[in-house]
């Protein structure tokens, strides 16, 4: 009997024990590639009315900062960092506080050729002054979790970042 109640509990035991992984994942810390600003889409308009026009444009921004919260590392030749960026955004003749700003993050090798590319958006509200309803200079920022495949450590070195706005013709010209 006291063989069939061990035999009972060791298998209830082992049947109630959480399932364990091995985890064969191989982590290399690494340093953090270049990041870049792109001169052609470093800065945004948009506008409530349509077709935009430099007349009627509600607010701009531009990508002013970046730092990387963590250390960035290479897991299974997959890079993973986390990027922290920092958008100033200015408003012009918006009547909404609501902002959207879509981004990328382009991933480039040694040859400037295009290996990756990523898109974003960040989301927010303008702040207002108090003492009255126009609207002032507003800080975002948003964390993005960064993961660039097939990537090795000799890739990461000749490797940069590109950050931009994505934009239409328009508005290239607007700001052009």
């Amino acid at each position: 009997m006291k063989n069939n109640l061990f035999i009972l509990i060791f298998f209830l035991l082992v049947g109630c024990a959480p399932n364990q992984t091995v985890s064969t994942n191989a982590v290399t810390k690494t340093f953090c590639p270049i990041v870049l600003f792109s001169s052609e889409h470093s800065k945004y308009v948009t506008s409530d009315t349509k077709p935009i026009t430099s007349e009627n444009v509600s607010y701009r921004a531009e990508i002013n900062n970046y730092a990387f919260n963590s250390e960035c590392s290479i897991i299974d030749n997959v890079f993973q960092a986390d990027l922290s960026l920092l958008f100033i955004v200015k408003p012009d003749l918006t009547e909404e506080s609501s902002i959207t700003l879509p981004f990328y993050v382009a991933i480039l090798n040694a040859k400037d050729e295009v290996v990756d590319m990523q898109y974003y958006q960040v989301d927010g509200d303008l702040k207002g002054e108090p003492e009255n309803a126009n609207y002032i200079e507003t800080e975002l920022t948003k964390t993005i979790k960064l993961q660039i495949p097939s990537l090795n450590e000799e890739e990461l070195n000749q490797s940069k970042i590109v950050l931009g706005f994505m934009l239409d013709k328009k508005k290239l010209e607007i700001l052009n």
